[in-house]
């Protein structure tokens, strides 16, 4: 007992017309489906079997499913952009119910990882831009520049704005610690004999944020 699957596939899209299964399901659902009426089955025997298992499966509801997932993938072979500083728009959220496979949760959590990880990674370009054209602090010593680079948080939200607001605040920091020192230098004595008027050195700065 069979029929050919291309008998299914033609009769599933005559009563169904509205359910845009993907190529990969009709096949599935077709080979399935080949193997249940007679040999010389005819249309009404074929729609028949084809109805009796839309009761259990629903094809416009699979086909629903099909189309968010094709979605989904599309966004992630979607080419990110090489500009950190280049806002976008923000992606609409998609939602999942009880209803929805276990299956499309799962790419579903998969899209959402990779989207968080590429926005982090812009994030982080972001103030790695904003801290190197500081004029203040780009001649920090590289392992106190790192360090200082930790202490901006990262969020979804973070803008440009907050990303300045914080590179001006690290600034105001060390150019007190820089003043810091240079008061302690003038008020710890006498200049030693020979170096009249020393400007403070950058080892001295550096200790200070060291010590930090």
């Amino acid at each position: 007992m069979a029929v050919k699957p291309e008998k299914i596939k033609e009769r599933l899209r005559i009563l169904f017309p509205k359910a845009n299964l993907s190529q990969k399901r009709i096949d599935e659902i077709s080979a399935k489906l080949a193997k249940k009426p007679a040999d010389d089955a005819d249309d009404d025997a074929v729609d028949l079997v084809i109805n009796d298992a839309n009761d259990l499966m629903d094809f416009e509801a699979i086909a629903k499913e099909d189309d968010r997932i094709r979605t989904l993938e599309a966004k992630v072979k979607q080419p990110t952009s090489t500009n950190p500083e280049k806002t976008e728009d923000p992606k609409p959220e998609i939602k999942t119910g009880d209803d929805t496979p276990e299956w499309a949760k799962a790419l579903l959590q998969k899209v959402e990882a990779i989207e968080k990880g590429e926005i982090t990674k812009s994030k982080q370009s972001s103030i790695v831009n904003a801290f190197n054209k500081s004029d203040v602090l780009k001649n920090l010593k590289p392992e106190i520049k790192e360090s200082w680079l930790k202490r901006i948080p990262i969020t979804d939200d973070l803008t440009d704005e907050q990303i300045s607001e914080q590179i001006t605040s690290l600034e105001n920091e060390y150019q007190a610690l820089t003043q810091t020192s240079a008061d302690n230098q003038i008020y710890s004595g006498p200049t030693p004999a020979g170096t009249p008027n020393a400007d403070i050195s950058d080892k001295e700065i550096d200790s200070i944020v060291d010590s930090l």
